[in-house]
């Protein structure tokens, strides 16, 4: 399909802080690649070992240019080099880099310089999307947008988002997130197959983002200023690996992260090992009722008795196939709470002992 064959994510669009919550203490962990922001958040744990899944070539392709990166460039170059700073030496950063590249992994940029040369962190489809989002909100209500991300307060931004975000033009830039066109020929997301009605999608990320608005301050999570403002900036919120604070022990950590081609559900036939901790991300987003159990089997393959998962809910809730998968319904509901993503639900609890 050729949505797994494209760059489709590139930058941060979950809260990297939930999924070090909900698998503190874990020694093995299995998460999916997608972006590569989940692997490298990570690496802020304790885990011996981040093994790292997709079966997209390209997404791995990305975490690849990425740990290249960060092995050699400090922060403020990094910084530049993904295109979150402005920068006219990516090319030169990138041909330092790029012997550091798996053959096939250095083909793909090669071939792909263009998108270095402007940036990588914008340049999935979601991104652009979003960058497009960026530049309608800036074009229709830039003081609005700018009150609402310079909020003193929680309180003050709740006034905001009603005033200027409820019943207005605005609300139809939030609703643009539901709709057909966008996902299934914009994205051209498999995921569109198991969305509900474009309205209710709409009408729900309209209500989570009134939630969030009364939750906390949007400038502080990169998932907002990624949707309100269509890019990251140096000097903004940015995903955990990123912030200044934790840069160098990312950096120092990289080798405890192990790259693997294929998916959930191969699982059993991969060299993971046993694992006592599984980021999830919203991979039932993808999945009918029976590739949603094939992947869970391939996990609990796996799985060491008690071992943590995470996974995150968009709009495709299903039924957990299996009572050995138990839920931690506080934790679920604290973490869905306190996650600056702002769209996910997180389920959250343990593998039990077959």
């Amino acid at each position: 399909m050729e949505f797994f064959a494209n760059l489709n994510f590139s930058s941060s669009n979950e809260d990297g802080e939930t999924e070090l919550a909900a698998l503190a203490g874990t020694r093995r962990i299995v998460c999916l690649t997608g972006t590569g922001t989940r692997a490298l958040d990570l690496l802020l744990s304790d885990a011996e070992e981040v093994i790292a899944l997709d079966s997209n070539p390209v997404q791995n392709a990305l975490l690849a240019l990425k740990v290249a990166a960060i092995e050699r460039l400090d922060r403020a170059d990094c910084l530049a080099f993904l295109g979150i700073a402005p920068s006219a030496r990516r090319g030169e950063w990138y041909r330092d880099i790029r012997e550091r590249l798996h053959p096939a992994v250095r083909d793909y940029w090669d071939r792909n310089r263009g998108l270095i040369a402007s940036g990588v962190w914008h340049a999935g489809k979601w991104e652009k999307l979003l960058g497009w989002n960026g530049r309608f909100l800036a074009l229709v209500r830039r003081r609005a947008v700018a009150a609402l991300m310079e909020a003193h307060s929680i309180g003050e931004q709740a006034e905001v988002w009603k005033r200027s975000f409820t019943a207005s033009p605005l609300r139809s830039a939030i609703e643009t997130f539901g709709r057909d066109l966008v996902w299934r020929l914009v994205m051209r997301e498999p995921a569109a197959a198991f969305l509900p009605g474009a309205g209710e999608v709409g009408k729900r990320i309209e209500a989570d983002f009134e939630r969030a608005a009364r939750s906390f301050l949007f400038r502080d999570s990169d998932t907002a200023t990624l949707a309100l403002r269509g890019r990251h900036a140096a000097d903004g919120a940015l995903p955990v690996h990123l912030r200044a604070e934790n840069y160098d022990r990312v950096r120092t950590g990289l080798p405890r992260l192990r790259p693997l081609v294929g998916g959930l559900a191969d699982l059993a036939g991969l060299d993971t090992g046993e694992c006592d901790g599984f980021s999830l991300s919203d991979f039932g987003s993808y999945c009918g009722p029976d590739d949603y159990a094939a992947c869970w089997q391939g996990i609990m393959a796996v799985a060491t008795p008690g071992a943590r998962y995470c996974e995150r809910i968009f709009m495709n809730e299903m039924n957990l196939p299996s009572a050995r998968i138990a839920i931690d319904r506080a934790l679920s509901e604290r973490l869905s709470h306190s996650d600056k993503s702002i769209i996910y639900r997180i389920r959250a609890g343990r593998i039990e002992r077959a």
